[in-house]
């Protein structure tokens, strides 16, 4: 979605009018002495900017649900990731208290 030439409305700088977009950032020029600010895409309609088209704002929020499924199912997969490291790990420990187990039996039983 193009972004660039949209009105917006900022929370504490008023309207100001999108200059440039890429997939994680836009720059707004606003009125006054307040110049061109720059915000992260899409997480600043989420708490500072919206759109004044209904339509963009719309899809604008989409995006923002969109990419916090994504983030959601990252933090799930790295914990699943995590929970598995763990699970080798607590293996690898049995298995080398089992081989010293086993050693110190066969230890015990050649010493008789």
């Amino acid at each position: 979605m193009d972004l660039v030439n949209e009105r917006v409305e900022h929370i504490k700088f008023g309207i100001g009018i999108i200059t440039e977009a890429n997939n994680h950032k836009i720059a707004v020029q606003f009125q006054d002495e307040t110049g061109t600010k720059l915000f992260l895409y899409p997480e600043a309609f989420e708490r500072f900017l919206k759109s004044v088209n209904p339509a963009v704002q719309d899809n604008v929020m989409k995006e923002c649900r969109r990419k916090q499924k994504q983030i959601e199912l990252e933090r799930k997969r790295i914990e699943k990731e995590r929970e598995a490291a763990e699970l080798e790990e607590k293996k690898a420990k049995l298995e080398l208290a089992n081989k010293k187990a086993v050693a110190r039996a066969r230890k015990r039983k050649k010493q008789k």
